[in-house]
């Protein structure tokens, strides 16, 4: 319980400075390199204050001179600190509209680029997949939970097309990403963070210049059984380090 209350007292004591200094320097440059390193900061600070033990497997696969699309499970909230943590990339992420609404972390992200998404509305919907194009070309790696919310089973929910549609129009490379053991650590609906060790696995990256609109299916699938390959040892259905 105690290490629960010390990451709660810490999420706020990390949050509330470094969103004021994500904001003051967005002011200035929106598309500052000291914003990735804040973000960065922020979640190795948060990955530390819940007491994870984080590592990973295959971070070479990810060329620090390129961007991506990387698609992820999600199990839970701290997903997004270990992603931010562990990947050397200048990573936005697609995030539910509802967390841009909480004061500073929400006005923060959305000076810092992260693109909010409400999937229950089409036309804001798509259009989130036009702002995610546009942090694309201004250099960023984009990460998308492609579940669209957190699972509250480890088993993997169906994947939705839009993380796939993004990287066919952008002919970005799609890389899938694995997080291990977040579930154990704080699932969705705990009162008590656990800690433990969390890997983050980087898949095979998966090329997508010159494909049609109609790949996006075996996007999906081909993203969905790496990620349950990495996860479960085994794809259900056929197939198509420690950090400093």
């Amino acid at each position: 319980m105690l290490r629960t209350l010390w990451l709660a007292v810490a999420a706020v004591a990390v949050t509330i400075p470094l969103a004021l200094a994500t904001m003051l320097v967005a002011m200035v440059r929106s598309t500052s390199p000291l914003i990735d390193s804040i973000v960065r900061l922020w979640g190795k600070l948060l990955v530390a204050a819940a007491g994870i033990d984080l590592r990973t497997e295959n971070l070479g696969h990810l060329d620090p001179k390129k961007r991506y699309i990387l698609v992820s499970n999600h199990y839970s909230y701290l997903d997004i600190p270990c992603i931010v943590a562990a990947v050397g990339q200048p990573v936005r992420f697609m995030a539910k509209a509802s967390l841009f609404q909480i004061p500073l972390f929400g006005w923060a992200i959305g000076r810092a680029g992260f693109i909010p998404i409400d999937r229950k509305n089409r036309r804001t919907a798509v259009k989130s997949f036009d702002m995610a194009a546009d942090r694309i070309r201004k250099g960023n790696t984009i990460v998308v939970f492609p579940e669209e919310g957190r699972s509250r089973e480890r088993t993997l929910r169906p994947f939705q097309r839009g993380a796939f549609l993004l990287a066919i129009k952008s002919e970005k490379t799609i890389v899938p990403i694995a997080i291990d053991s977040t579930y154990d650590v704080f699932p969705v609906g705990a009162k008590r963070v656990r800690p433990g060790v969390v890997t983050i696995r980087v898949g095979t990256p998966i090329e997508t210049a010159n494909l049609k609109l109609k790949a996006k299916e075996s996007l999906a699938t081909q993203s969905r059984d790496q990620i349950e390959t990495m996860l479960f040892g085994a794809p259900s259905t056929p197939a198509a380090t420690a950090v400093e």
